[in-house]
């Protein structure tokens, strides 16, 4: 009896050691990343390509607005989080004082929709009537969320100390707020460009039946602009924003692994075929072959 308990702490000791030897792999494993609804579905392209090229790999996501991610991940509740904004001031002095050196990483550029039922009369907005929106109430101003990415851009662009509370609006996510616009003529709506920028997609094509996007002028010029892939590229939509990854996680492991991905040609393609402009713009290759043709040679 007693050489059967030796053989079982000595194979229970084997186990352990060998678990606790095996290291990260970008290949498999699983994490845990936050995302702000307003970015999903360019994470869920980017994810399900890279769960593709690793099968091994499990992303779960967990949907919170932004602030809430940023909080989870320096709480240890996550290990990675996309959003649309840097570290704060705050945060940053947090990390500082953890003395961890973060670099964030950029993979797009997106922007918040402004989007109105097709029966509405806005059709553009200056800068300053964007602004007045938050003032006038002269319309009902739906956001996917509080505190949400969204929410956190308009009110840095538009220098917005306080949001009313009588005409801004919470929904239930950024398809909620689509579904809310094509119902009331005086409702703007505010959403993630991602949510309708594919315009292969079956699915975002439905989106955008009995909808219609506001242009919105870029500040001191007179000229209007919707978001969409040249003016996002051109820098001309006054509210765009990045998409970053962030983690603390320093070993090659499926945060970094992911971050790689989406940084480089695949996960790069992935986001110009939604529609996005890639943070890492791909050189075009071309082959040309400097050989004359003879054309007497080629049948008809």
């Amino acid at each position: 009896m007693k050489n059967v308990f030796i053989s079982i702490f000595f194979l229970s000791t084997f186990f352990s050691c060998n678990k606790a030897e095996e290291k990260p792999s970008i290949k498999s494993g699983k994490i845990i990343m936050a995302v702000d609804d307003a970015i999903k579905p360019i994470l869920d392209a980017q994810i399900n390509t890279y769960k593709i090229h690793y099968k091994g790999a499990q992303i779960e996501t967990i949907s919170l607005p932004e602030n809430k991610g940023i909080f989870n991940l320096f709480k240890d509740s996550v290990t990675m989080v996309a959003a649309t904004r840097d570290f704060n001031a705050d945060e940053l002095a947090v990390l500082k004082k953890r003395e961890v050196r973060h670099i964030p990483t950029r993979m797009a550029v997106d922007a918040v929709a402004l989007v109105v039922s097709n029966a509405s009369t806005v059709s553009k907005l200056s800068f300053k009537e964007a602004q007045d929106l938050f003032k006038t109430k002269k319309y009902k101003l739906v956001f996917d969320s509080g505190n949400s990415a969204n929410l956190n851009l308009i009110k840095e662009i538009l220098k917005l100390n306080e949001i009313p509370t009588d005409n801004v609006f919470a929904a239930d996510g950024n398809l909620d707020v689509l579904e809310k616009v094509k119902n009331n003529t005086n409702t703007i709506g505010f959403i993630g460009y991602n949510w309708i920028s594919d315009k292969d997609d079956p699915k975002v094509i439905n989106r955008l039946k009995g909808i219609k996007l506001v242009a919105v002028e870029k500040p001191g010029t007179g000229v209007y602009f919707e978001p969409n892939f040249k003016n996002l590229k051109d820098r001309n939509y006054v509210f765009e924003r990045f998409i970053y990854l962030h983690t603390f996680k320093k070993d090659w492991g499926i945060e970094n692994g992911f971050q790689r991905h989406a940084c480089t040609k695949i996960g790069q393609l992935v986001t110009e075929k939604m529609g996005l402009v890639p943070f890492y713009i791909i050189p075009r290759e071309m082959l040309i072959n400097k050989k004359a043709v003879d054309y007497k040679s080629v049948k008809e």
